[in-house]
């Protein structure tokens, strides 16, 4: 596996233990040839079945994993045959990281356009005109609101937004 492929794998893995878990975790590593059932991976894997149905849902939510719908003959019962869409991570990875980026290019323009205080207990930040409305006096403790230098924090933002280009620049 190259550089590139690990790294995909590694940043696709965070984001299904951030989104579906660790049962989603064990789901994607578990790497099914053909469709199964949520009640024949629950017995395969040995977890509960609606511990691997919420997993699942998940998965299906990110775009990592789809279903189709078969009425049981005998029972009645619609079953559920699931596939993992191994071959969706990139597509899923590079939309996730783009919604990441805008997210953090947002940050950026309101910190930029807005000036902020801060409690110097840490308890509130306000921006501006709420802190003159507020006498720069904290509504919760009493403390007194200051002035809050949010250059580092752009800064910081912007190394991240350029991480994600670059990650982008790769997939």
């Amino acid at each position: 596996m190259n550089k590139n492929n690990e790294k995909v794998e590694e940043l696709i893995r965070e984001l299904i233990d951030r989104v579906a878990g660790g049962v989603g975790l064990i789901i994607w590593d578990m790497r099914p040839k053909e469709e199964l059932t949520d009640e024949e991976m629950s017995i395969i894997l040995g977890i509960e079945i609606n511990e691997v149905r919420r997993a699942l849902f998940a998965l299906y939510e990110l775009g990592l994993a789809e279903y189709r719908r078969k009425r049981d003959e005998d029972t009645g019962w619609i079953e559920y045959y699931w596939k993992i869409r191994y071959d969706k991570q990139r597509e899923v990875l590079r939309r996730e990281l783009e919604k990441v980026k805008r997210k953090l290019e947002e940050k950026v323009k309101y910190e930029s356009e807005n000036i902020h205080y801060m409690c110097e207990n840490g308890c509130v930040k306000v921006r501006y005109e709420e802190a003159m409305e507020l006498n720069f006096t904290c509504p919760r403790c009493g403390g007194t609101l200051e002035y809050l230098d949010v250059t580092n924090a752009i800064e910081k933002i912007k190394e991240e937004i350029k991480k994600i280009d670059e990650l982008l620049a790769e997939l």
